[in-house]
């Protein structure tokens, strides 16, 4: 039991580093800087640099080697690259939440054989299992959470980019222009987006609308995509440009409603079961002494 205890510890120690290394600020990486204006992700960019420390080996060896588009080492590219973290820290961080859910029921049983208790050995190794299993699938619904909010988010700022958009054509800009002067007014992060996709395209002599449907594609948004293909089509027309603006941010607005409204149903919906146990216990704490001396009575 003493092996048991040194390894169980020595899981958790290594456990407890990982996430404190993945958690501590970091210094401003090159990679990451090229990340922001290349639509592609760095991993194959940066495959014949040398990892700096040995936590970014491990992490690119789990991101080349583990990472899988199904299943409980499943990675959700597109979430990443809209909330802007790197498959890398994705894969260590279910590396540690795994080794630290294998480590804590049998740190538990050496602790309390320590006390002077006993538990069977069977337990740390299934507890251990299970509890490993379920806390390495932690990352991925809290990635998904996150950047379904935030997508929302950025539908909403890219309806209202759309609508400076249409404002800056009618005051007579060109498209280019119009285009890239509506990411300058805020320091959002949905109009830092766009903004840096239209800088890329301008720098590398590209239409916008390929970066915009490219960036649509890397964040899962599929009306940037829409909207490029629609513009692509109506071409250099300003007539036809203006009737395609306009009809996105409508059926985008439209969406946006129908969502709101389907989203409020929902929770009137989830909220009708403890509204109903909630009136159904002050009804019993009201009636119950009526009803008791009634059949006393009786």
């Amino acid at each position: 039991m003493t092996a048991i205890a040194a390894l169980a510890g020595c899981l958790g120690a290594f456990g407890i580093v990982l996430i404190v290394r993945d958690l501590r600020p970091a210094p401003p990486r090159l990679d990451a800087a090229l990340a922001r204006i290349q639509p592609t992700p760095m991993l194959s960019a940066m495959s014949g640099v040398k990892a700096t420390s040995g936590t970014e080996k491990l992490g690119r060896w789990l991101a080349e080697h583990l990472a899988r588009p199904t299943g409980m080492l499943a990675v959700p590219r597109a979430d990443l690259a809209l909330l802007g973290h790197t498959v890398e820290r994705f894969m260590l961080q279910k590396l540690a939440l795994f080794l630290a859910g294998l480590a804590a029921p049998a740190f538990a049983t050496a602790l309390l054989t320590l006390a002077g208790g006993s538990m069977p050995w069977t337990f740390p190794a299934l507890a251990g299992s299970a509890l490993a299993v379920v806390l390495a699938m932690v990352p991925n619904y809290g990635v998904r959470s996150t950047a379904r909010q935030r997508r929302r988010d950025f539908r909403y700022a890219f309806t209202s980019y759309l609508q400076l958009v249409v404002l800056e054509r009618q005051a007579g800009a060109a498209l280019n222009t119009a285009l890239e002067e509506p990411t300058k007014i805020t320091d959002g992060w949905p109009f830092q987006r766009i903004h840096r996709a239209l800088s890329r395209a301008r720098h590398a002599q590209q239409q916008p609308w390929h970066v915009l449907a490219d960036l649509g594609e890397q964040i899962n948004v599929p009306d940037l995509v829409d909207l490029a293909h629609s513009a692509q089509i109506a071409g250099a027309e300003g007539a036809k440009m203006h009737d395609v603006l306009i009809a996105k941010i409508g059926s985008m607005r439209h969406e946006a409603s129908a969502n709101a409204r389907a989203e409020a149903n929902a929770r009137t919906t989830a909220m009708w079961v403890p509204t109903s146990l909630l009136m159904l216990g002050f009804v019993i704490l009201i009636g119950f002494p009526f009803f008791s001396k009634l059949l006393a009575s009786g």
